[in-house]
């Protein structure tokens, strides 16, 4: 391989490993813009916009109503394994790859 070349495939894999994701939970809607003369964001998800500006990413919603129970501390409360059961008004929503569990208003 000759270096250029070598050069930028390793760029091409930092990026793929530290690339940023905006998102609290799941990951970004591909190639979709949804900042500044960007398009709205599909059903199931909202636009998650950096206060500079700097990146405006489709989020998938968590919950369909509201936003995920947090704690007086400000984290969310875990319902998935080892956690807690949610309150009543409140139902786990879980990953389906268990990456995160929430509680959200039923």
């Amino acid at each position: 391989m000759n270096m250029k070349l070598s050069i930028v495939v390793l760029l091409c894999s930092v990026y793929a490993v530290y690339s940023f994701n905006p998102c609290p939970y799941g990951e970004p809607l591909a190639n979709h813009y949804c900042g500044r003369g960007g398009s709205r964001c599909p059903n199931n998800y909202y636009c998650e916009i950096a206060p500079n500006d700097a990146y405006a990413e489709c989020c998938p919603k968590i919950c369909q109503k509201g936003v995920p129970l947090v704690s007086s501390d400000g984290s969310t409360w875990n319902c998935g394994r080892g956690g807690v059961r949610c309150p009543d008004g409140f139902e786990c929503n879980i990953a389906p790859t268990d990456a995160w569990a929430v509680c959200c208003q039923k």
